[in-house]
């Protein structure tokens, strides 16, 4: 209705001969005016003052841009206020761009293009800036409440026992995807103000679960105690008496694995001086002559538990290195050790 009249007024004036100078002054009254149709980051800004345009999008922009982002990562949060990173905006520039273009023409074409109420449909883009060394400094302190490296199962064996101590996984933030992630949300200001930090597990090498069934089988002998422990699922199942290796001839200590198996073996004499005539044969597991008596389980370089005719030795040091058992025992014990069984003697 307003416009209806000034059109009126105007053409009215036009023909009483003073037209123009009723343009120049309607103009010139609008000079501070932001012309229809147009928007800035998607706010219609178009006819009103350019201080009432910064006050709506210094109310509306500003109002999304500094509400702080909270970062969350499992049960932890992270509060990042857009002041610490300096967010700032180009709507100064965006409203003396729109002034610009609202103010192109000359003072008859923009009258009549503002009495015709034909809009610009100009949308200015906001731009919102920080400072990259503060988001770094952002990623920085996140990444050093977070990131964990991963923890290796170990084992200690002993005549005791298995104790492992457990394994547990890692977490690395992904560092470049969460300053990413950052300066998305901190420059939209339609974006959520919510994220979650990007991150990746990190697996450890050796896990609980490994070890475990490294272990699940485990002999542990004891030189001074002339015992064999044997344990399941890192008990104790059974404890037998053994013989070991005499003085020159020790059983070696150390840990190793049950590398063969065998149920009435060969002996391999070694080609040593003790063996006498017998050094280098190959004794049948039959022979009355063989030592190795019912059942073998090798551990090192030709040293094994194996059953003997000669009980007597059994909780004495006489044997060439070899741990000794009844044959009932070695027997017993055979049935229930898998070949790569782990076996510590101490």
């Amino acid at each position: 209705m307003r416009k209806a009249l000034l059109v009126s007024v105007l053409a009215v004036a036009v023909l009483a001969g003073s037209g123009a100078a009723a343009l120049y002054r309607y103009d010139a009254s609008r000079s501070e005016i932001i012309a229809e149709g147009i928007t800035v980051a998607g706010i219609d800004v178009g006819g009103v003052p350019v201080e009432q345009a910064r006050a709506t999008l210094g109310k509306e922009i500003a109002r999304r841009l500094e509400q702080p982002l909270t970062l969350t990562y499992r049960d932890r949060r992270f509060v990042l206020d857009p002041a610490l990173v300096d967010v700032r905006t180009n709507v100064e520039a965006l409203l003396r761009t729109a002034l610009v273009e609202s103010r192109e023409g000359n003072f008859l074409t923009r009258s009549f293009r503002d009495l015709a109420d034909r809009g610009l449909g100009t949308d200015l883009a906001l731009r919102v800036d920080y400072t990259r060394e503060a988001v770094a400094r952002v990623v920085a302190g996140i990444r050093r409440e977070i990131d964990r490296p991963p923890r290796e199962a170990k084992s200690s064996a002993s005549f005791a026992g298995v104790q492992i101590t457990p394994s547990s996984t890692g977490v690395a933030v992904r560092r470049r995807a969460l300053r990413e992630a950052i300066v998305g949300h901190l420059v939209s200001a339609d974006a959520s103000r919510v994220l979650a930090v990007p991150a990746r597990l990190l697996k450890p090498k050796v896990t609980t679960k490994e070890l475990s069934s490294r272990y699940r089988y485990f002999i542990a002998i004891s030189r001074s105690r002339r015992e064999l422990r044997f344990f399941v699922n890192r008990r104790l199942a059974k404890t037998y008496r053994v013989g070991i290796g005499a003085l020159g001839f020790d059983t070696p200590a150390g840990l190793y694995e049950i590398e063969s198996k065998a149920a009435d073996p060969a002996w391999y004499v070694p080609n040593r001086p003790w063996a006498g005539e017998l050094a280098g044969k190959v004794i049948p597991g039959n022979d009355p002559s063989n030592p190795i008596k019912a059942r073998w389980m090798g551990f090192w370089n030709g040293a094994g538990i194996h059953g003997t005719a000669d009980e007597a030795s059994i909780g004495t040091a006489a044997s060439h290195g070899c741990i000794r058992m009844t044959v009932r025992d070695v027997i017993d014990l055979y049935g229930r050790v898998p070949l790569r069984t782990p076996l510590s003697i101490a």
